[in-house]
């Protein structure tokens, strides 16, 4: 075990109770704020609560497993965990993602000029959106169950090498750490510009100050949750694609930042709470 891993495999043991409190704690604290009857009415807050659901889901799964590495107690190691860690691992943080984009796409279709796009943002849409988002990623994602597999005699995990996999993980890593950030940000790039605009044309002639401010406060939310997200989602994808397509990358260094990454990127489930709500 490389020098790297074990400080990795050693803090995690004080780092994860900490992270699994702080993402509890900030996460039901921003679904109770999002469920006021002002922000409520707006279909982005829906996403937002579905955000936080999905990192309470992931801290709960993911806090333990890194927490028991410490003890050499590794449940993928196991005929079950085996299937549905990996799975697990890459589902959850695909649908908070997901929900974050659809969120980007609902605030562009508000702020948007056309009558046809603010149509879009709607609660019915946005609950449907959620449902049907949850069961793309869960599909999406369950080859995983069967690209990995327990090996009895050595007591490991292990993956399949074949074409298919790694079609699969090609697959993987475009959609979570290119397309998902891209999209992400497009929309929050038009939606500021359509804003802009707005704010331009309703300037002279006033309006509903409330109902401007809230849009305003859930698009500013958005944003900043966008930047956080990919400053701790970013890194860990790129070490996990050097170590997919380039195999020499997997010296016990790579492998020991790698794990210090996932630590990393931990943090994005509860640090924009503390950005969206200190100003």
């Amino acid at each position: 075990m490389s020098t790297l891993t074990e400080r990795v495999d050693q803090t995690s043991m004080y780092v994860q109770p900490i992270l699994f409190i702080l993402t509890m704690i900030t996460n039901i604290l921003n679904i109770c704020i999002l469920r006021d009857r002002t922000l409520r009415s707006s279909p982005c807050s829906h996403y937002f609560i579905s955000f936080s659901i999905s990192s309470i889901l992931n801290t709960c799964f993911l806090c333990p497993t890194q927490s028991l590495r410490r003890y050499n107690i590794l449940w993928i190691n196991t005929s079950i965990g085996c299937k549905l860690n990996p799975f697990l691992l890459f589902v959850l943080p695909l649908q908070a993602s997901l929900m974050l984009i659809l969120a980007s796409f609902d605030r562009f279709c508000s702020s948007s000029i056309s009558v046809k796009l603010r149509s879009m943002s709607n609660i019915r849409v946005a609950r449907w959106s959620i449902i049907l988002g949850s069961f793309l990623c869960a599909l999406c994602m369950s080859p995983m169950i069967f690209i990995y597999d327990f090996n009895s005699t050595l007591h490991l995990c292990t993956q399949y090498s074949n074409l298919l996999t790694t079609i699969f993980t090609f697959d993987q890593i475009i959609v979570y750490y290119i397309l998902v950030p891209i999209s992400m940000a497009v929309f929050g790039i038009l939606t500021i510009t359509n804003i802009r605009q707005q704010l331009i044309r309703v300037r002279p002639i006033g309006g509903n100050n409330q109902n401007r401010r809230t849009e305003t406060q859930l698009a500013r939310m958005l944003i900043i949750q966008i930047g956080v997200h990919m400053i701790f989602a970013l890194p860990f994808g790129i070490v996990y694609l050097l170590n997919t397509f380039m195999p020499l990358s997997r010296t016990p260094f790579i492998i020991g930042l790698r794990l210090a990454f996932v630590t990393w990127q931990q943090c994005d489930y509860f640090v924009p709470f503390f950005s969206l709500y200190s100003f």
